[in-house]
């Protein structure tokens, strides 16, 4: 039974979101027949759909096995207001056998309501190390990002010719870090001497700053391989690429391939993205909970190039235009993390004083 002090504060809250107009879902999955017991629809809560990068691959995995299992799915967009992330949680809840987020914020609002539930499945993605869980029906994945980014390290610095290359994050937080961390030892196992420019854009959303950026990169430290991860700001490191003639990198999904068709010009210069495979896990968990073979609910689990949801995109357009001695390079060191023989270091908890030495190693 649901205590009433939540439901209203449900409702309440529920009322402002439809009255202010966010919270819009885009439902897209027919009902199929399901097993007895089986899950038989799950709602993914975004901020907004389309940014080509993290968001949209996330909704990709939750696409595809909907299809497949003959599922409802529904994109449930709350927008940039942080108001409306409790009410979306609250409500896709009560009404969908999964709810699937990211970030550490839901769980903290999932956790006010601990009781509350208890028929509804959680999937927490993107969720920091160290986190506790706290609900026996919730699933959280930490994804080692660090590792497709040392995979992207190690292609930029066989790739570049001054061994200056280019990282332009989003903001300065510990997701871009942990990237960082991973593509600044990925260039060291090429050069110990290679170089990484640095800049923080302050924004994911801000393309022209982070055009403005990139291109100081160029011009000033002579990185001729830039690698962004910045999310929808990432089009305009894209955009400086372009302009200088230079490689990018893209980051999250293959960029390529989402830009291909829309801005054949923008992906003519992605010769690779670091791939956090988000659509991979999701697919993983929603079809292991379909089937009721998820153990893993209760815990949270550390998901990289082990469970092939890290990685560097090899599509037609790699295959064609990087250097062999590029594909060497990663092919190595991605055996290399899943033997065990290397371990990428994670840029979450590390000490500002470590992170700031490893960054002044590096600095042109």
């Amino acid at each position: 039974m649901k205590k009433i002090g939540a439901l209203l504060l449900a409702l309440t809250l529920i009322a402002g979101m439809l009255l202010t107009g966010c919270g819009d879902s885009k439902e897209e999955g027919g009902s199929g027949e399901t097993k007895e017991g089986a899950i038989k629809s799950v709602a993914f809560l975004a901020g907004a759909l389309g940014d080509k990068s993290f968001i949209d691959i996330s909704y990709a995995g939750i696409k595809s096995a909907g299809e497949k299992l003959g599922i409802t799915y529904k994109a449930v967009e709350y927008g940039s207001d942080k108001s409306k992330m409790e009410p979306a949680l609250l409500d896709s809840a009560e009404t969908y056998d999964m709810v699937i987020f990211s970030g550490n914020e839901f769980l903290e609002y999932l956790y006010k309501y601990p009781d509350e539930f208890p028929d509804t499945k959680f999937v927490a993605f993107d969720i920091e190390p160290g986190t506790e869980i706290k609900m026996a029906n919730v699933f959280a994945i930490t994804f080692r990002q660090c590792e497709s980014d040392y995979l992207a390290g190690a292609f930029a610095m066989t790739l570049s010719k001054t061994k200056v290359v280019g990282f332009l994050g989003g903001m300065e937080a510990p997701v871009i870090n942990d990237f960082l961390v991973g593509f600044i030892e990925g260039v060291q196992r090429v050069d110990p001497n290679g170089k990484v420019a640095l800049v923080y854009n302050g924004s994911y959303s801000d393309a022209p700053k982070a055009k403005e950026f990139s291109l100081m990169m160029v011009n000033q430290n002579k990185a001729d391989v830039l690698h962004q991860v910045a999310g929808g700001a990432g089009l305009g490191v894209f955009q400086a690429c372009q302009e200088a003639e230079i490689w990018g990198i893209g980051v999250d999904a293959d960029q390529y391939e989402f830009f291909k068709d829309e801005k054949p010009e923008i992906a003519a210069v992605i010769i690779t993205s670091a791939e956090k495979r988000v659509n991979v896990a999701l697919e993983t968990a929603i079809t292991d909970t379909y089937n009721g073979t998820a153990t893993y609910y209760g815990t949270r689990e550390d998901w990289g190039i082990e469970k092939g949801v890290a990685d560097l995109a090899q599509n037609d357009f790699y295959e064609a235009n990087a250097p062999q001695a590029c594909k060497d390079a990663v092919d190595a060191a991605r055996e290399d993390v899943k033997s065990g023989k290397v371990k990428v270091t994670t840029g979450y908890g590390m000490e500002q004083e470590e992170l700031n030495k490893r960054r002044n190693s590096v600095k042109p």
